[in-house]
């Protein structure tokens, strides 16, 4: 499946390769949006609810997408929609889905 979804063959699954593999999955239980809910439950460590600017930057330095400092602010920006600073999971699962829609034509 690996090889299914990579779609630039460098060996390692993007963010947007991980929501399309996802994607393919044939149980209709296992959705990106569950498994995105899974990542986050992963790196909520102390089960706050909540991912703080660093949190998130070791998540997608976990799924191959180094980003540098503005980047992550950037992304903080758009997901935190009540601009607390941190992410709820439903925050971070739209933030992470819209990543990888396609830019709209203008």
């Amino acid at each position: 499946m690996v090889a299914k979804v990579d779609i630039n063959n460098d060996g390692i699954i993007d963010i947007c390769e991980f929501i399309r593999m996802m994607s393919l999955q044939q149980n209709p239980l296992i959705t990106p949006e569950s498994q995105l809910g899974d990542v986050f439950h992963i790196f909520d460590k102390d089960g706050c609810g909540f991912m703080t600017k660093d949190v998130l930057r070791q998540v997608l330095l976990s799924l191959a997408h180094p980003v540098s400092e503005d980047g992550v602010d950037e992304l903080m920006k758009k997901g935190d929609r009540r601009g607390e600073g941190r992410l709820t999971k439903n925050e971070f699962i739209r933030m992470m889905m819209n990543q990888c829609k396609p830019a709209k034509d203008t």
